[in-house]
């Protein structure tokens, strides 16, 4: 009897140490992967990491929600992978996802580290305003926006966010203010003839891809009453000349060939701001006058100034890496990672 207790004590010490003897089993199906390809959850906006043997801990960004005008705590890689979702087709090639996903990642640093955000969003690093900020995707949005292929987008991008994501790109040691645009108009803008700050990352450089992208060329018409009441609402300094073709003056333009200054009813405007008063996709344009109508031809989508989505997805058909991408649109750039 003495010997079957000492046998049933053996067992069970045996059984509660075995377990420290066993690999540890990763929540995974046999593939190895991830078997829910959902987001991660936001919850507190920290996310726990593993590189190597050492923990660390997700950026977390403070975003306004424009929508609701609440603040968001978000985690980086839930915030990044959904401004991803937002900001290119999933379809997109996996290295221009990637090259995406370190722009954006860079970007919101830059407006965490330099609290540029926060004195013009409530207290917050950013905003979901695309016009402002960067486009921003809730879970809603993206089951809307994507229907029966939710799953499938979802996984295409989250992984390829997933893959990069911690890199960021830096001049002098400092995030950089990595803007970016859907499609140029064959050649990048520099920063300082669109913001009059210039940024030795921020310069001019082909993108002969956006050429072949389908909205690389667009057209407005407007009359010659609608034409009068924008400019003479926009300035009291307008003079209408009877020859209506003669309301358009001298267009200075930049090398990259988008418009600098345009001189229309005698007043001069810069390139920027008639593209917002006529809603022109981009300021690359000519101006025509024919048969009482004033016709824009735009070409180009954006502001034209870093990287050009579009462009992007050009240079990854033709074999370029994400590295190769991010290099030619941001000049004398290095790389850093949060972790």
């Amino acid at each position: 009897m003495k010997d079957k207790i000492i046998l049933v004590a053996f067992f069970a010490i045996f059984i509660s140490i075995l377990p420290l003897f066993l690999p540890a089993r990763a929540a995974q199906d046999e593939t190895g992967e991830d078997p829910s390809p959902q987001l991660p959850p936001i919850a507190d906006g920290t996310q726990n990491g593993e590189v190597g043997d050492v923990k660390t801990e997700d950026v977390v960004f403070t975003v306004l929600n424009v929508t609701t005008n609440e603040a968001m705590e978000l985690c980086g890689l839930d915030y990044i992978t959904r401004v991803v979702a937002a900001e290119v087709p999933a379809s997109f090639e996996t290295e221009a996802l990637k090259a995406q996903t370190v722009a954006a990642l860079t970007y919101a640093l830059n407006r965490k580290e330099t609290h540029v955000g926060a004195s013009v969003h409530e207290g917050c690093d950013l905003c979901t305003d695309s016009r402002h900020c960067k486009a921003y995707a809730s879970d809603e949005r993206l089951r809307e926006k994507w229907g029966d292929k939710y799953e499938e987008n979802l996984k295409r991008v989250s992984d390829a966010v997933a893959s990069v994501y911690g890199e960021y790109m830096v001049y002098e040691d400092e995030p950089i203010v990595a803007v970016f645009h859907a499609i140029s108009a064959g050649k990048t803008e520099a920063a300082v003839n669109v913001w009059g700050h210039d940024y030795p990352y921020l310069q001019s450089a082909d993108s002969v891809g956006d050429e072949s992208v389908r909205g690389y060329e667009s057209t407005k018409t407007f009359t010659a009453a609608e034409f009068k009441k924008i400019m003479s609402e926009y300035s009291a300094d307008c003079a209408f000349d009877p020859d209506e073709s003669r309301w358009i003056g001298d267009i200075v333009r930049s090398e990259a060939g988008y418009v600098q200054t345009v001189r229309i009813c005698g007043v001069l405007l810069a390139g920027t701001r008639v593209r917002a008063l006529f809603d022109l996709r981009s300021a690359c344009f000519t101006l025509k006058y024919a048969d009482g109508e004033f016709t824009f031809t735009v070409h180009g989508y954006g502001h034209g100034v870093g990287m050009s989505q579009y462009g992007a997805n050009e240079m990854a058909k033709s074999g370029a890496t994400y590295r190769e991408i991010l290099g030619h649109y941001y000049k004398g750039i290095e790389y850093k990672n949060i972790f």
